[in-house]
């Protein structure tokens, strides 16, 4: 049956994805629902949750509230939240960011009316994130990063004055050798997009992704999502690096906007790519994982075996030459015809490998299995 998981567990929705964009900036996340949708985000989908903490509150919408588009209910609501936060209203917040879900979906809420309710009334920006809890984390983060830009970023590339010097970055390839870069060692700043809990290695950290980006982005990084000032300053980055596909929608904007170009890949750390695969000469390999990810893994692995087929494939936003995967059958599909000798993937997706004979390295992806441990 078209659509039925059999294996594998729902993947992180994009209120998740919205939230966790969000989660570090000190702002006041409020998704618009009765309660659930805010729980699966804090309970399931958000590993920070259990070591840190942020402003996240759910609207707590009753039936009638969300029949009635009482969003004066809801505003009233968020004062006092802010009070307590801050002493008074919009004293303890960055900003508000409002964050659908399938109710204001059905009820075709006014977005830019609530925008307009938040500042008058609080006197702080108001971010809406229009997720509809029915696409994917990815596509929730790609529309936060958006909305922050659109609200925050500062329009033209004051403060660059390489633009043109690295006009050729703007051909965007991925893979290990874009690491190395050593044309591009200057001071300018190089601004990181997507490099969130649920798009990193389960051992990496966003951190680690900029210190390793340094090597080539000069002596300062910053992880947009990290700060309200990323987005204020991202129209006088040098550089923007995508580390996974929710960025991408971003980077392009601030390249069309400000004109700062953008490359694709994943910092990977020291020897990750063959610790995790072994010698695979001759041998057929599958990688799944966010797109970015699997691209860089296999181009590193291509670099030492060049004699090996690796595919990559992935069920969240396609990029290059990753297969996308609609459903949980077209996985199972591909590793049956594919005749690989070694499948790396989240450790959810072997019990969907029924017949497989090969090997199995589990490489997790908290968005597919919500484990950050395993493996």
């Amino acid at each position: 049956m078209k659509g039925l998981m059999k294996y594998l567990s729902p993947f992180a929705p994009d209120i998740s994805g919205a939230a966790e964009v969000l989660f570090k900036m000190g702002g006041l996340i409020v998704i618009i629902d009765a309660g659930g949708c805010t729980g699966n985000v804090c309970g399931f989908d958000e590993p920070r949750w259990s070591s840190e903490r942020s402003a996240i509150f759910s609207a707590g919408l009753r039936d009638l509230d969300a029949i009635l588009g009482r969003d004066e209910q809801m505003m009233k609501k968020i004062g006092e939240v802010l009070r307590v936060m801050g002493g008074k209203e919009g004293g303890g917040a960055n900003f508000l960011a409002l964050v659908g879900t399938p109710v204001p979906a059905v009820i075709a809420t006014d977005y830019r009316a609530l925008r307009r309710m938040g500042m008058n009334r609080f006197g702080i920006p108001t971010v809406t994130v229009q997720t509809t809890g029915m696409d994917l984390y990815d596509k929730g983060q790609e529309k936060a990063y958006l909305a922050l830009l659109d609200e925050f970023m500062v329009s033209g590339n004051a403060g660059r004055s390489d633009s043109a010097d690295h006009a050729d970055c703007a051909d965007h390839v991925y893979g290990a050798d874009s690491i190395d870069c050593a044309a591009h060692a200057d001071n300018g700043t190089l601004g990181i997009l997507g490099a969130t809990p649920m798009d990193l290695l389960p051992s990496d950290s966003i951190a680690g992704v900029g210190e390793r980006a340094a090597r080539c982005g000069g002596s300062l990084v910053r992880v947009l999502g990290e700060s309200v000032e990323d987005f204020r300053d991202a129209a006088a980055f040098r550089e923007n690096l995508v580390v996974s596909p929710s960025g991408l929608a971003a980077a392009r904007r601030i390249e069309e906007k400000a004109g700062v170009p953008f490359r694709v890949s994943y910092p990977l750390p020291g020897g990750f790519s063959a610790m995790l695969a072994g010698d695979i000469s001759g041998k057929r390999v599958l990688i799944v994982h966010q797109a970015v990810l699997a691209l860089t893994i296999r181009e590193e692995l291509l670099l030492a075996y060049p004699d090996a087929e690796i595919d990559t494939a992935t069920f969240f936003m396609p990029y290059g030459s990753c297969r996308h995967l609609s459903e949980e059958d077209d996985f199972i599909e591909l590793v049956r015809e594919g005749r690989y000798d070694l499948v790396i993937a989240d450790p959810l997706l072997r019990r969907a490998c029924r017949g497989y004979a090969g090997e199995f390295t589990e490489l997790p992806h908290f968005a597919v299995s919500g484990n950050a441990s395993a493996g």
